[in-house]
């Protein structure tokens, strides 16, 4: 049954690595960054070793982490958000982005991807 897992673990990690698009694996116990792609690294301008076992808050401004945090209370499976993010020079991004519930290393996860993103708020 190990290997079992061992395979959809390595299968999940393997997904956020090869999209194309900035991709998160967050591990919903600890907060933290368990899984981060190129794109997603060279967006926020962190390498991924830099990334990878992270709080997830690290990478909002100040006034955000409570809402964010927040946002982990109560979500549905999948959905749709729009947060701001800080890049490794400071730079403040407004995004949008699509998520889904999932399991990895048997642990409640969130698979994020950036679908949008601007300098500007959204309207």
């Amino acid at each position: 049954m190990e290997s079992h897992y061992s395979e959809i673990r390595d299968a999940i990690a393997e997904l956020v690595r090869i999209n194309p698009v900035p991709t998160i694996l967050i591990d919903m116990t600890t907060f933290t960054v368990a899984v981060v792609n190129t794109a997603a690294s060279a967006f926020l301008g962190y390498s991924e070793s830099e990334m990878v076992g992270q709080s997830i808050t690290n990478f909002v401004p100040l006034e955000d982490i409570a809402a964010v945090q927040h946002s982990a209370d109560e979500p549905p499976p999948e959905g749709e958000s729009q947060w701001r993010c800080v890049t490794k020079d400071g730079k403040i991004l407004f995004v949008k982005l699509k998520y889904r519930e999932t399991m990895y290393q048997e642990r409640p996860a969130r698979f994020v991807v950036l679908i949008e993103s601007r300098s500007t708020p959204f309207a």
